[in-house]
């Protein structure tokens, strides 16, 4: 595995190649939790696949987690608490997520399938502020979420759930 104290090499759902320094890689729950069983030190040298993530996303994630390297890492039994919740982010983090929506999805989808706890809770963060104030139609395009109700089916909704409903 190519993965030694100085650096790791990802490889993408796209065969792109992401190298990172291990303790970026520490970041994800998921690659530690593997590099540990793995026993990271007497393992060849190969890369990590990462399948389900584009390399330009890949690139996005791994951006994040060398800005946070230093930052506590999350544990696997930290998903059994509550997270405090988030009412604003660090500038540094808001000038990260800078980016098209469909990356911030994507980065979120990352987030989650790596077992990255902080990066997956700024990135819905981000998602649930360009979400605010939309309509449902606005919040599905946003998503990228197609619905497969007939015309009659929503009329249906709206009315039955006319108290929602505020326009």
């Amino acid at each position: 595995m190519s993965t030694n104290h100085m650096g790791t090499t990802l490889v993408s759902s796209d065969g792109i190649e992401v190298h990172a320094t291990y303790e970026a890689v520490l970041q994800s729950i998921t690659l530690r939790t593997m590099l540990e069983v793995l026993d990271a030190e007497h393992t060849t040298d190969k890369a990590i696949p990462v399948p389900g993530v584009t390399g330009e996303t890949l690139k996005k994630v791994f951006e994040w987690c060398e800005f946070h390297w230093a930052d506590q890492v999350a544990q696997p039994d930290d998903k059994k608490t509550t997270q405090p919740v988030l009412t604003e982010i660090p500038d540094l983090d808001a000038e990260y997520f800078r980016m098209d929506k469909d990356m911030i999805i994507q980065v979120a989808n990352a987030a989650n399938y790596l077992d990255i706890p902080l990066l997956l809770q700024y990135a819905v963060y981000v998602i649930a502020n360009h979400l605010k104030g939309k309509s449902t139609e606005e919040m599905c395009e946003f998503l990228n979420i197609e619905s497969d109700f007939t015309p009659e089916e929503r009329a249906k909704i709206r009315e039955d759930n006319a108290w929602v409903y505020w326009d």
